[in-house]
């Protein structure tokens, strides 16, 4: 496990060679501080499968829209996780986190366009020749925003009815799924950063 500080987030990159199974409890306020001891903003990755019922899962359109397709609505084999929580905004703001959860989107994207891979963009779901590459939530507690981004390593386990691409299948190699994984990071707090920066240069009307 790594632990790194980045502007006023504390980065934890769990090893990629543990598994853990992303089965919602992560995305409860203050899973990575009571589960690695960080305190504040904080980033975690790790690696895994997913697997969420309709009972785990936040996202009520989609919930609406599919339990009467499976039992399991959200799966996996190997997913590259990011659970992200924020407290820099109080009272914590829905619509704003969705802004961030773009953002995230935006950063994963120009790293894809960067190593010459033709993405689409809907909302923040990402497609590679129609092909779904990701898994992307946002939610608020009483102190907290919160985010859950799952980039797919593998092309395998989700329900019958997702057609769905990993980035393996994309021509990127296991030896470089960790720095892909450090440098989105990077990317989303550079671009909070600046915006704050920006914030604080200009003078009000």
């Amino acid at each position: 496990m790594k632990t790194l500080s980045l502007f006023d987030y504390h980065l934890v990159s769990v090893n990629l060679s543990e598994k853990i199974l992303y089965d919602s409890h992560q995305i409860k306020a203050y899973y990575t501080a009571q589960k690695y001891g960080v305190i504040g903003n904080s980033i975690l990755i790790f690696r895994g499968p997913m697997k969420l019922t309709a009972n785990e899962m936040v996202d009520m359109k989609d919930v609406l829209r599919e339990k009467h397709l499976a039992d399991v609505l959200i799966s996996a084999d190997d997913t590259l996780h990011f659970i992200i929580e924020e407290f820099d905004i109080q009272p914590p703001n829905i619509e704003l986190q969705y802004y961030r959860l773009r953002l995230l989107t935006m950063c994963v994207v120009e790293l894809l366009i960067e190593r010459g891979i033709k993405v689409e963009r809907k909302g923040t779901d990402i497609y590679v020749n129609k092909k779904k590459l990701n898994v992307g939530i946002a939610t608020v507690g009483t102190t907290s925003g919160k985010i859950h981004y799952g980039l797919n390593i593998a092309s395998t386990g989700a329900p019958h009815y997702v057609d769905i691409v990993g980035l393996l299948e994309l021509g990127i190699k296991e030896k470089e799924l960790e720095n892909i994984a450090l440098n989105i990071a990077e990317k989303y707090v550079s671009e909070l950063k600046q915006i704050k920066e920006d914030c604080a240069k200009t003078r009000s009307l």
